[in-house]
């Protein structure tokens, strides 16, 4: 069984993501992402494929039509990049709500 997640970037206009099909739990992806991805270059390299080799990518506008976008999907993290990795899942329904934590954070538990 996978655990699906998005990773995306956010630029000054739009928010630019790419999916990942495993591991997409924080012990996972989110880890990773801290440890070998955490700086904004980097970040855009996870963005252009250097993560994965998915080709899923999308772009989207503001957060909320991301959020719009992840209750129709079987998406179960998402990951961001706005200076630091933040994270975000759905819950026990499958739904979203715009509420981000820090993944650095979360580790420090």
């Amino acid at each position: 069984m996978s655990t699906r997640c998005e990773i995306a970037f956010k630029d000054t206009d739009r928010i630019i993501v790419i999916y990942q099909h495993f591991d997409g739990y924080l012990e996972g992806v989110g880890k990773e992402l801290i440890t070998d991805w955490n700086s904004a270059t980097l970040a855009k390299d996870v963005i252009n494929g250097k993560f994965n080799n998915e080709e899923e990518k999308y772009e989207y506008r503001s957060l909320d039509d991301w959020i719009n976008h992840l209750n129709d999907s079987d998406r179960e993290y998402a990951y961001l990049y706005d200076g630091e990795w933040k994270y975000n899942s759905c819950d026990e329904n499958w739904k979203w709500k715009n509420e981000w934590k820090s993944v650095k954070e979360y580790f420090k538990q």
